[in-house]
């Protein structure tokens, strides 16, 4: 299970520096575009950063399975990630993040298997870089275009169609927000809140605008764990080991910036008090966003601030829900003894080791 976790983080942090660059430029580019200035390398550009988009799915397989299986894991991984979003067989469909993952930690395991079988002398030179890697894209081939595509594509097809069903449903329309948003803040980065991101994609193009409105919604799931930890942090120093206090001014940066991430030291620790009020804090800004139909084309934290439709309640709800979420986690959290943290600190920091 830590090699899983440890794996699934890898995945995220090679994958990050993807959606940053995929989702700015296009962002940066469709602002040009609206301004109704002709410029064709703009156009392009935005066409090339759709391209990567596409992408991340298989970036993030690849680098989850070479967590696991090292340097031969990350073609097949790859191939699997890829098949994730872009299905090659008919009537089955692409199984999004959910997909990804099962590429990754199969990719990953199959390489380690295939190391251990024994092969003739003469084919030993040609294992690693020949063997295994064709073998495992072959079987991962199989593996995702077929039985993955089938069952994992349809769960993930239901997900989304019933997340745009409720959209769809003014009435409903803050309940999304909040669903999206504490789907993000959950776990951080991970499997869940991809699902979410991956809805905002998916309907990201869709002409009523949904797609930037979805998308503000998410905003703070993303931005308001970070701030939060940061913040109580620095206010209830008592309730916090001297580690988390260190890297309280990082952990701030990083949620402005829309890297959730830098929670992850904070709810290992102590999860049940760190994510329960993450998701309450964020489930309230996602509520007020899509509730006021806040839209956004921008990515990651503050960047979305200069194409929000309305800036001031788009600040008013990442404050708001990082004000309850601090709140909450001053009230509920128990003071630390700070010998015994820096200790287990140490032991968490060994557990959870990211793979750069």
């Amino acid at each position: 299970m830590k090699k899983f976790q440890q794996a699934l983080m890898t995945g995220v942090s090679y994958m990050l520096p993807l959606i940053v660059f995929s989702g700015m430029t296009i962002a940066l580019t469709g602002m040009i575009s609206q301004s109704q200035a002709d410029f064709p390398a703009v156009a392009t550009l935005n066409g090339f950063a759709w391209v990567m988009m596409d992408l991340i799915p298989a970036i993030f397989a690849a680098y989850m399975a070479y967590a696991i299986g090292d340097k031969a894991a990350i073609i097949p991984g790859f191939i699997g990630g890829y098949i994730a979003g872009h299905p090659p067989v008919e009537n089955t469909s692409a199984s999004g993040f959910l997909g990804a993952i099962l590429a990754g930690f199969i990719a990953g395991y199959l390489v380690l298997y295939l190391r251990k079988v024994k092969v003739p002398l003469f084919l030993d030179s040609i294992k690693k870089t020949l063997l295994i890697p064709v073998l495992t894209g072959w079987l991962l081939y199989l593996i995702m275009a077929y039985p993955i595509a089938i069952f994992v594509g349809a769960l993930n097809d239901l997900i989304i169609s019933n997340l745009l069903d409720l959209s769809q449903a003014p009435q409903y329309a803050f309940l999304l927000g909040a669903i999206l948003s504490a789907m993000c803040a959950f776990d951080m980065g991970g499997p869940i809140g991809k699902i979410a991101i991956t809805f905002v994609f998916a309907v990201w193009n869709d002409p009523s605008g949904l797609g930037f409105v979805v998308n503000a919604a998410v905003f703070p799931g993303i931005m308001v764990p970070a701030l939060s930890v940061g913040i109580a942090s620095l206010i209830a120093r008592n309730k916090y080991t001297e580690d988390e206090i260190r890297m309280a001014p990082a952990s701030i940066l990083s949620g402005l910036v829309g890297i959730t991430e830098s929670t992850l030291p904070y709810a290992f620790r102590d999860p049940f008090r760190i994510i329960g009020p993450n998701m309450m804090g964020a489930a309230v800004g996602g509520a007020i966003m899509m509730g006021f139909g806040v839209s956004t084309a921008g990515v990651s934290g503050v960047f979305g601030m200069p194409m929000a439709s309305n800036l001031g309640i788009f600040i008013s709800a990442i404050l708001v829900g990082t004000a309850i979420s601090v709140a909450l986690q001053i009230l509920i959290k128990k003071p630390v003894d700070q010998s015994a943290a820096v200790i287990t600190g140490e032991e968490d920091d060994l557990d959870f080791e990211i793979t750069l």
